[in-house]
């Protein structure tokens, strides 16, 4: 008989391959959208909205325009987060889920999705109270205009896809090495890149700065998770949870971060945070990460449950037939 433990492992390459492939599917696909406010209904402007992936690695920024409007193009298929960034006012985080599907035509080529997004922003009760606290801080620096210049470059470089903005954030943080803003969205961007040692550098520099920032904290510790430094990451996400324990990510990836390291209860705790966080819209991911903690500390009828959670989110799987197995598995040893 095939242990659990064993048949996780196997059954979590099977989903890390399917995922590879779903991301390497570059189509023409786009997302435009709209962001108001959901007590007036007026059109917000001024306020950056990032496109993520879905463990909440951003792909892209921008800023709507006078009439709240937002648009990101040239998208693969899949599922992503459309995340509007409320520093500096008194709305509420918000995080919608966007799914774009290309099919195959007749002649082989690719169709190309659009999405619609309306995202309504409401008052967050804590910060009308006051602008004080985690989730209001707006970090300000005096800087250079030769930096802020070659920042925005860099930026809109990176937005466009071109990896000659890396080179313009690094010319920008040689003439002004304390960028924050530079630093954390270089670090981040080698993040996507898988590139983590050099994300760490510059997101560890980031953090020496700005000791709020729940974007550098979050990069750093997805990165060191993948460098298999676990203290590190887990330093990083439990930062990033107490700056922002409403991200659904941080939740996740602490959860998981844990659960490796063996700290069980600090893992089911967070794991179960992100779990409530991502009830409107279920994370396959999150009821993967409790099947497997509840597998391990052999509570089988938890693990099974989550697991058929887990075939409920995400029903086309590439491994659906050895997860059901696997849940037959449990529910026999559950008895």
């Amino acid at each position: 008989m095939i242990r659990g433990g064993r048949l996780f492992a196997s059954v979590g390459l099977f989903f890390l391959i399917a995922f590879g492939v779903t991301v390497a599917a570059a189509q023409n696909n786009s997302i435009n959208g709209r962001v108001y406010d959901a007590q007036t209904r007026a059109m917000v402007p001024d306020l950056y909205v990032e496109l993520q992936d879905q463990i909440g690695l951003t792909l892209g920024r921008t800023k709507t325009d006078s009439a709240g409007r937002f648009f990101f193009g040239r998208l693969r298929g899949g599922d992503f987060n459309i995340k509007v960034i409320t520093f500096g006012t008194n709305y509420q985080e918000t995080i919608q889920s966007v799914r774009l599907v290309s099919l195959p035509t007749a002649n082989g080529r690719m169709t190309s999705d659009v999405a619609y997004v309306d995202v309504y922003l409401k008052l967050d009760p804590r910060r009308a109270r006051t602008d004080s606290g985690a989730g209001g801080v707006v970090f300000v620096q005096e800087v250079p205009d030769d930096a802020r210049k070659l920042y925005k470059k860099g930026a809109d470089q990176l937005d466009d896809k071109k990896d000659e903005g890396l080179e313009s954030l690094k010319k920008a943080i040689e003439i002004f090495p304390t960028y924050y803003d530079a630093l954390d969205r270089l670090g981040s961007e080698y993040v996507l890149r898988k590139q983590y040692e050099e994300a760490a550098k510059y997101l560890i520099r980031a953090i020496d700065v700005n000791r709020r920032s729940y974007s550098s904290y979050y990069a750093l510790g997805v990165a060191s998770y993948n460098l298999k430094n676990l203290p590190a990451a887990i330093e990083a996400l439990n930062a990033a949870t107490v700056i922002n324990p409403n991200s659904i990510n941080a939740q996740l990836f602490y959860g998981m971060a844990l659960r490796i390291d063996g700290s069980f209860e600090k893992a089911e705790k967070a794991l179960l945070q992100a779990k409530t966080l991502a009830k409107a819209a279920p994370i396959a991911e999150i009821h993967w990460q409790l099947g497997l903690l509840y597998e391990k500390t052999e509570r089988y009828k938890q693990a099974a449950d989550e697991l058929e959670l887990y075939l409920k989110v995400a029903p086309k799987s590439a491994n659906t037939d050895q997860i059901r197995k696997l849940i037959e598995n449990l529910r026999t040893r559950a008895k």
